[in-house]
């Protein structure tokens, strides 16, 4: 009888065990649910910032035609200065 109380003891400890070590394991497996459905996300959202980037990487001038542009955005700042001087002599030879 000892003996039986005894192994049925010892199979209770031996359930409650497994019971617990079975919940830890179906906490664990939903935390890694969880975080590999965040790294799901955010492989997702890199591929979009990749494809976005590449997309405004194309609409960029080349650095030949940037250089272009800059060399004509000087060139209108310096005939604009140019303008303004010859108004100036203008209005200083109405003046005499």
């Amino acid at each position: 009888m000892l003996r039986l109380r005894l192994l049925v003891l010892a199979l209770l400890g031996a359930a409650a065990a497994l019971g617990v070590t079975l919940l830890l394991q179906r906490q664990e497996a939903g935390m890694l649910r969880s975080e590999l459905a965040l790294r799901r996300e955010s492989r997702a959202a890199l591929a979009r910032l990749r494809a976005e980037n590449a997309q405004l990487a194309q609409q960029l001038p080349a650095a030949a035609q940037l250089a272009a542009m800059r060399a004509d955005h000087a060139a209108v700042l310096r005939l604009r200065a140019e303008v303004e001087a010859v108004r100036d002599d203008v209005q200083q030879r109405e003046r005499m």
